[in-house]
This record gives structure tokens, C-alpha cells and sequence, in this order.
């Protein structure tokens, strides 16, 4: 467990403090440092962030200038002290792995037609085997396995649905979203192999994307214990695009030379693009919906409506709580990566330069998480594709990060399904430092 150490100056004083930390009722001794105003917000407003490893629970008393604050108002998990001049918040930062989950779709009408026989097996616990035309078996473990088709179950069980990946990635994303934390679903397997679907689904069968969405409304609607007294809830989204490196923002029909930037309160963002307020879920999902259609289509023999692109959909959530002067702002983002299969199985292609384009973006995410998976203090390349630049903070960052690997069953999906699925059991040991963020307002 970490703490996370926030200051704000609500007057002109000097750049630097000397502040202290001290645990009356433990034996970890005090820490003393001195913080200063490197980030200017308006005027007088200063922040910054110093974490240190300590236990779980431990009370703290803080001193500035000789004096000892003392707590005026407790904020979620929270210690909060403050005086006329200075607001000092402590929270609790945590390292948790990112979630990966796998689902592995039916044979599609095209692999029926021709007999494909099927390599993978799934069991009851969450194991993934897949067969070589040799007779080995690689076997992967993942949090959690949604087989939708009977044909690779070694034992019956239900049939994974729209609902039922909600129920067990969505609900828990909106949850995350109303305490204050980044949360992130990223969608990644070949060209047809289920992304899409899992994402926004159809108009009959939604998929995560438009049940988060009405969802989402609805816990806010319903108010309670849920919102912690947060209130005035503002919705934003953003919608884009990557194709060929450019970044396209699906919100607009107006061209826009959009470029990811580095901010530092803010992170990464894509500068200019394009927020639209939604007041009601349906509002929302026709947004989105005018999104999906601007997006770049065309037809690949593993899927006949392929998107050679990324996207990156994000919604950002604010709101105030007034009785303690805080406030909470959070996004959600949904990804979806472009097809990771090899150039044969995906062509006719669009150009030999966008092929080349998407394949280091794909690389470039797969070398980030070798490093993150790793543990070891590495250069991370997020930076040399604008996917992973935008995703830096849902890669290791402060974001509760879920991987959807999408794979096909069939024999002839062998080698793309194994990447796959290597990948995802990489994911698994990725840690981000995640924390509630609620900032106290001088």
C-alpha cells in the first residue's frame, strides 16, 4: 500500500514548504520533506504528489511551519487537514494487476461452410487449451473465460452473452467510475474474432459500450450511498480514431489536425478534440452511434465488415461535493485495437505504408507490456505509437485497466490464437497504481 501526499496553497507563499509526517500510534518514524509549487494552477494554487510505501490504516497528523494541523473533515479514504492557508489530502494509492479476460467466439459461417475442425478447449476453470495440428497443447489461465459456443467446452456450462460480460466487467467499470477511479476496457485478438461485437454489439444484442452507458445513467439517477454526496453530474465523451497514425475525431465531420499531448495534471490528451455533454443515455447512445459511422471500413477475408483502425472512446465523469469542497472527476475508456493477425490472413489490404503503420502500432503496445510485465524500471516506448501515447495511463498508470482477448476456435486460427492468448497471460502480471480522484478545493 501507498499513500499519496497532495498539497494545495491557497495564497501567494513561498515555493518552497517544510512539511513533516508523523504516525503517533506507530512506531514508523516521521517524514520529513519539503514540497514545492511546481505546478501553477491559476494563480495561487499549487499541487504536488510525493508517495512512500506504509501499512494499511495507520493514523498521521501533519505540520507545517512549526504547527500541528489537525483533521477538520474525513474525505472517503481520505485524510484531510487543513488551515487558512494550506489543505493538505493523504490517500491511499494501490498497485493492482490489470484484469484480463478471454473470450473465444463460435466458427463463423465462412469456417462451417468449409469443415473447420476446432483447436481450442475451455474448462470450468478458467483454462484456455489449444491444440497443434502435432498433438501439443498450450495451455493459458486467465481472471476469467466467456466461451460462446458449446463445441469448446470440456464440460457444459452457460453460454457466454452480452449480459452476462456486463454483469461481470460493466457494472463493476460504473462502480469504479462514480468512487472517483480511471477505469479502462481494451479489446485486442485478430481480424473477426469478436471485438466488435463484445464492444458495442448489435441494436438487438448490445454490447458493453451501450449497456455501460444506460447504466451508468441509471445508478446516477437512482443517487444514494453509491455517489458518496457527489453531486451535479457532468457527462462528457470523446470519440476517435486511428488509422494510419492520424488521429480522427468521430464526434465532428470537420477535419481537425488532432495531436496527443502530455500535460501535467491533465496527462495525456488529444489536444482539440471534440467533448460532447450527454444528458441522457439515449442521447449519449446517438452520439456514439454517428461515431461508428464515420469510422473506415473495408472488406478482409476474416471479417467482411473490417476496421483496419483503432478507437478510443472516453467518458468523463464529474461532480461536486460541496459540503466538503471536493471535487471528482473520472473517465472510462474503451478501446478497441486493430486486427493483430498476420498480412495473409487479413488481406486484400488497403496499402503496403498503412500495413506497416498498424503493425508497429501493435508492436509497440505488445514491447509495453513485456516491460510492465517484466517489473523491472525499463524505458517504456509509449510515445512511438499514438494509441500507446494516448493509453499511457491505462498501462501502468493510475487507471483499473480490464484486456478482452477475443479468439477464434478454429484450427486454422492456431497461430493467431496462441499470440493472442500469450499476450493476455502477459497482461496478467501488469500492475497499476490506482487511486480515488477527488481533489479538495482550496
Amino acid at each position: 500500500l501507498k499513500l499519496q501526499f497532495l498539497y494545495f496553497i491557497g495564497c501567494e507563499l513561498d515555493n518552497k514548504m517544510q512539511l513533516s509526517v508523523s504516525f503517533p500510534d506507530s512506531e514508523f518514524p516521521d517524514i520529513p520533506f519539503t514540497a514545492s509549487g511546481d505546478t501553477l494552477v491559476g494563480d495561487v494554487v499549487r499541487e504536488a504528489v510525493i508517495e512512500w510505501g506504509i501499512d494499511e490504516g495507520l493514523g498521521f497528523d501533519v505540520s507545517y511551519g512549526g504547527r500541528m494541523l489537525r483533521p477538520e473533515s474525513k474525505l472517503l479514504s481520505h485524510g484531510v487537514v487543513a488551515d487558512s492557508q494550506l489543505v493538505v489530502s493523504v490517500r491511499r494509492v494501490l498497485k493492482t494487476p490489470m484484469k484480463v479476460m478471454v473470450r473465444v467466439r463460435p466458427l463463423s459461417k465462412r469456417e462451417g461452410d468449409v469443415g473447420e475442425g476446432v483447436a481450442v478447449k475451455v474448462d470450468v476453470n478458467n483454462t484456455i487449451v489449444v491444440r497443434a495440428d502435432d498433438g501439443a497443447n498450450h495451455s493459458f489461465s486467465v481472471d476469467r473465460v466467456f466461451s460462446s459456443t458449446h463445441e469448446v467446452q470440456v464440460e457444459p456450462h452457460p453460454i457466454a452473452t452480452q449480459e452476462m460480460i456486463f454483469e461481470e466487467v460493466g457494472k463493476q467499470l460504473v462502480a469504479d467510475a462514480l468512487s472517483g477511479y480511471h477505469s479502462c476496457v481494451l479489446a485486442y485478438g485478430v481480424t473477426g474474432s469478436g471485438k466488435s461485437h463484445t464492444m458495442f454489439g448489435s441494436k438487438d444484442d448490445p454490447g458493453l459500450v451501450p449497456r455501460v452507458v444506460r447504466h451508468l445513467f441509471s445508478e446516477i439517477d437512482a443517487g444514494g450511498v453509491k455517489l458518496g454526496g457527489f453531486t451535479g453530474h457532468v457527462i462528457e465523451l470523446s470519440f476517435v480514431e486511428i488509422y494510419s497514425e492520424q488521429i480522427t475525431d468521430l464526434m465532428t465531420d470537420e477535419k481537425k489536425d488532432l495531436r496527443v499531448r502530455s500535460h501535467p495534471r491533465k496527462g495525456e490528451h488529444i489536444e482539440g478534440v471534440t467533448k460532447l455533454e450527454i444528458r441522457n443515455a439515449d442521447d449519449g447512445l446517438k452520439q456514439l452511434l454517428g461515431g461508428l459511422e464515420r469510422r473506415s471500413t473495408y472488406e478482409a477475408r476474416m471479417s467482411s465488415t473490417s476496421s483496419r483502425s483503432f478507437w478510443v472512446l472516453q467518458i468523463l465523469l464529474g461532480s461536486r461535493n460541496d459540503e466538503i469542497a471536493a471535487l471528482k472527476q473520472s473517465t472510462m475508456t474503451f478501446v478497441e485495437m486493430a486486427g493483430s493477425e498476420r498480412v495473409r490472413m487479413s488481406s486484400p489490404l488497403p496499402s503496403f505504408n498503412i500495413v506497416a503503420k498498424i503493425a508497429r502500432s501493435l508492436a509497440t503496445f505488445r514491447r509495453i507490456i513485456d516491460v510492465l510485465s517484466s517489473g523491472q524500471c525499463k524505458f517504456i516506448p509509449y510515445r512511438d505509437s499514438v494509441v500507446t501515447h494516448i493509453l499511457k495511463n491505462c498501462l501502468g498508470g493510475n487507471c483499473k485497466t480490464t484486456l478482452i482477448g477475443t479468439v477464434g476456435p478454429a484450427n486454422r486460427c492456431f497461430d493467431d490464437t496462441v499470440s493472442t492468448l500469450r499476450l493476455c497471460a502477459k497482461s496478467a502480471s501488469v500492475m497499476n497504481s490506482v487511486c480515488e480522484n477527488i481533489q479538495i478545493l482550496p
